[in-house]
Order: structure tokens, then sequence, then C-alpha cells
């Protein structure tokens, strides 16, 4: 059974907020080994502390490196360990006199090479970020580049830096390899809960942002969402019970909209809520990128959140826009920020707010146990790669595009069409679900902007909400609500042609190509296993162009009835 907020008392929602603050593991499950792996993903409530003792090691450390001359960071990095110093980068930029920050959470080769072939190594700091330290896509790129610098500088391990666990396989890196330095975080923080920790906080201080003053802000809203705040005005509180009551009444496409200086926060955001609440088909959904439209256009599953920002002009302000939704009857909820750094505020909150919401739906926000099944499956994929030679896959060719495309076992294996297979996905998608487009490609202004375009024309065909996300990032993001959240949704996943032959990363046996090729399969298998309607189109190695023509056939496609 669902907790209802709408129903529980004052009494009641005190009691939650007490336990919630006492850590007691039973707010999201009753099984006594489940509760044992909850309470050993708890540390982030009380991260803080710890934090302000290494602040000054933190400082130091960012002020060391920007003597030393580094003029570039490199993050090599996935999901919790790179979504955070991404928004931050974006947002806070480089102070002056610090280093950029490029944040690598791909296994794009076109991507990766890029960044190879840009800037000087003499200059040049790689800060391999993850927890575990056994997540592929760092090692792959840690593999990658490792070679690159050995063969330029007389001491390689000096530019590389470690933020992991302790007793991982990264940390036994670091050290046999003379890394720079090794950051320690503690154990009991999962991913997505740790942007107050150093997976945050040293990629924040190496852009010259101020870690005292984001921990600070972060610090003035622990104590206002604590255990003696009255409930009205206790934010954590308010914003969990919002997300969770409507939620559990299938107001689960939580739309976010940000002012433009903190658009990119919607990467962490997404995240953190899709990952934690989207378990056993429920969960809430979130809709970033999207362009706004006339409220008529959204199905009434919708519910938003507007986070604004007090310096933003007044012409950027979505103010308009929110007072036609409330017209419309629709759920809005406004968060103020009074400069940029809020930031450290809001991650805090919203770790809260999503960790209510979790146990208000009933399930576990600290697992995600179907991000699994891709891996894998990519893992399966590549051995018999390495066994064979070839990939473990066939594409059917339309006839009439010619575009080289496979669909899931929902969509009739029989159907050859392209056209067929979409207009049998437009005609079961219901107006309360949403379309994922999934592209395994660079990342590009101009693909965002197709499938900008592709998502506006599926809202105001269909009235459903739309999804993009960049494989394989997405499968650190939201690919665990895409397979264990709500059943009424259809996927598109894009890969292309090798424009060329890529070198085989040491001790991996493959190419960058392969791997994001395999998780792409991977992941397409693991969709059409769980019953969900897919389509992976590959597309030509002019991938622009190849995803313009698919722009084409799925808008006829979608007009057929």
């Amino acid at each position: 059974m669902f907790h209802r907020p709408s129903y529980l008392s004052n009494v009641e929602k005190k009691a939650v907020i007490s336990r919630f603050w006492k850590k007691d593991p039973s707010l999201w499950a009753k099984d006594p080994e489940i509760q044992k792996q909850i309470t050993d993903r708890l540390g982030w409530l009380d991260v803080i502390p710890k934090m302000r003792e290494a602040q000054g090691e933190i400082e130091s450390f960012a002020q060391d490196v920007k003597q030393r001359g580094i003029k570039r960071i490199v993050l090599l990095g996935m999901g919790g360990s790179s979504l955070c110093p991404l928004v931050l980068s974006q947002v806070f930029g480089s102070k002056e006199g610090f280093p950029i920050l490029k944040v690598l959470d791909t296994t794009d080769p076109d991507e990766v090479e890029n960044v190879a072939k840009s800037g000087d190594w003499n200059s040049t700091l790689f800060l391999v970020a993850s927890k575990s330290g056994t997540t592929v896509e760092p090692n792959a790129l840690f593999n990658y580049f490792w070679p690159l610098i050995e063969n330029e500088v007389s001491d390689p391990g000096s530019h590389f830096v470690a933020i992991t666990d302790s007793g991982t396989s990264l940390e036994k890196l670091g050290n046999d390899r003379g890394f720079l330095k090794i950051f320690l975080s503690p154990s009991d923080i999962g991913g997505r809960y740790s942007a107050l920790s150093y997976f945050g906080l040293v990629p924040a201080a190496l852009l010259g942002v101020d870690i005292d003053r984001l921990l600070q802000r972060a610090e003035e809203m622990v104590t206002k969402c604590g255990p003696d705040m009255p409930l009205d005005k206790n934010p954590g509180c308010m914003l969990g019970e919002f997300l969770g009551e409507f939620g559990v009444q299938s107001r689960d496409k939580l739309t976010i909209l940000a002012d433009p200086p903190i658009k990119s926060f919607g990467l962490w955001l997404e995240q953190l809520v899709a990952e934690s609440t989207g378990k056993e088909t429920r969960g809430i959904v979130p809709i970033i990128g999207e362009t706004t439209g006339i409220p008529g256009f959204y199905g009434g599953e919708r519910i938003f959140v507007y986070l604004r920002i007090k310096e933003t002009p007044g012409e950027d302000s979505l103010e308009g826009f929110m007072s036609e939704l409330r017209e419309a009857d629709f759920p809005v909820y406004e968060l103020w920020l009074e400069d940029l750094y809020d930031l450290g505020a809001q991650f805090f909150l919203w770790e809260m707010a999503t960790a209510l919401a979790s146990h208000f739906f009933d399930v576990n926000p600290f697992d995600e146990p179907d991000v699994r099944r891709s891996k894998e499956k990519t893992g399966a994929i590549l051995d018999v790669y390495r066994a064979e030679g070839k990939m473990p896959i066939k594409f059917w060719v339309d006839p009439n595009s010619q575009m080289h495309f496979r669909a899931s076992e929902m969509l009739a294996a029989s159907m050859k069409s392209l056209p067929r297979a979409l207009r049998d996905i437009f005609h079961v998608l219901p107006t309360w679900g949403y379309l994922a487009f999934l592209p395994y490609l660079p990342y590009d202004p101009e693909i965002e902007a197709i499938i900008g375009e592709m998502r506006y024309f599926v809202r105001e065909k269909k009235g459903c909400a739309t999804t993009m996300g960049y494989g394989p990032r997405y499968l650190h993001s939201t690919g665990q609500i895409y397979k264990g959240g709500p059943s009424s949704a259809a996927f598109l996943i894009f890969t292309r042609k090798r424009a060329k032959d890529y070198p085989v990363i040491p001790d991996f046996g493959v190419s960058l190509w392969h791997i994001q090729f395999a998780q792409a399969i991977g992941d397409f298998e693991a969709l059409s296993d769980a019953r969900f309607r897919a389509i992976h189109v590959h597309l030509p190695a002019d991938y622009r162009l190849g995803l313009r023509n698919f722009s084409k056939v799925l808008s006829r496609s979608a007009r057929i009835k």
C-alpha cells in the first residue's frame, strides 16, 4: 500500500520527520537485511561537518594545483560522481586564474578523442571519480588516457587524482601509479547523494568556487529542515510532501523548469529523482529540457517545479507561464534562490525531499536494482565480440527510408517497416505516458536541437511527455526509472556506424566505440525483455543527417492513422 501524505495528520508527519533524522531505515523497508543496507547509505545526512573538517585540505589542494600551472581538469566519472561537477562547471564556470573543468562522462570515441587532441598534457590534471572503483566508463577512460600521458611526461602519476571509497580498486590503482592525491569519501554515502562530499567539493574548489560559502548555504538549509521546525516552514518536508502526494495520485511527471543561470541543475536533479524513486513500476519521471507550450498541450499527470534566481533579468523569467499553468489547475511549486551559491542549499533540500517522497512511494531510494540488467547484457555482448570478432546483432533495413533499425518484441518481430513500428508506438502510447529519445552520440548542440524539435512534435501530437538523455550517461541517471518505474513508456535508441577504426583500449580488448555500441545494445535488450516498446535506429556515420532523416520518418508516421 502507498502512504498518502494528504491523509497524514500533522502528528503523523512529525513522526516521519523525527524518524528521518534518527536515520530510521524502516521508513523505506521492512526487511532487516535491506534496512542494514539503507543504514549504510545515510551518511549524507551528516556529511557537512565532516567536509568542514576537510575544507582546509580541499582548499589547499586547489591552490597547489593552480600554482602548479594546471590549466585544464578532465574529470573521468559517471552518474553521481560526474553530474554535480558538471552542474558546477556550467553554473559557476572557472574563476579567473583557475583551470577549466571538462567533465568526460561518456564512452563516445569522438568526444573522448576531442579531449585528447585539445590542451597540453603538461598543464592537464585528470580527476578519476568513482565510488566503487569498478565503474566501466571511468576505468576505460583511465586506460585510454594513461598511455598518452605516460608517453609525454616523466611523472604521469602526478597528473592524476582519485576520489573514491576506502579499499576500492581505484584507491589501490592510485597508490600503485603514484597519483598526486587520493581523496577517500565516506563510504556510507551513495553516488547520487554525494554532491556535498568530496565528489562535489573537490571539483568545485578546483574551479575556484568558494566552498565555504557553498557549505554555509547547505548548513542553513539543514537547520531549516530540522526535526524541530514547524511542518509549514520546513522546506524539505513541504517539497517531499508535494512530490509524494501528487506522485501517488499518478501525477508522476515532474517537469523541472529553471532560470537560465541554473538551468543545468536539472541534470543532477534528474538523476537523483529518477534513480531514487523509480522502482516496482512506480516513481517520479523527471522531465527536463522541454520547451514550454500552452497548458492545453500538457497531460493531467504533470506537476511543475520552477527554480528561480533573484538576480535573473525579468525578461528571462517564466513567471507568466507559471501563472498560466496555475490557471489551468496544474500543481506548481516555486523555489527561490538568492544567488548561485544557494545551489548548496538546493543539493541538500532535494536529497531530503526525494528520500521523503520515496517513503510515500514505499520504495528504497538508495538502491538501483534495474541498472544491473543493462550492465550484465553489455558485458555479455562484449564477451561475444572478443570471442567471435563481431557484434551479435542484425538490423532490418526499412525498404523506403533505407534506415537500419530493429524493434523490440512488443512491436511484433515480423514488422520490418520503420514507419509501421513507429505508428505502433504512437497508437499505443497513452497521453499519460512518455517517449524517451536516447542518442549514443557525441554531445552535440545540433543533435539536441533536432531531438528538441521531435520532442515538441510528439508533445503537440500526442499530448504526452518526452525525455532525452545521452547514452551511456542516462544509464547511470534515468536508466533505473526507464526499466523500474511507470510502465507507460516507449524508447528510441540511436547509434551510428563507425566513421573509422578506433584504437583498442589496453586491458579491455575493444575500442570505446565497441563499448558504447554494446551499451546501447544491452539497454535495448533489457528494455525489450521488460516488455517495453523500443526501437533501435542505427544511423549512418553522418549521424546529423541520419537523425534529420529519421525526424522526417517520425513526423510522417505519427500523422498516419
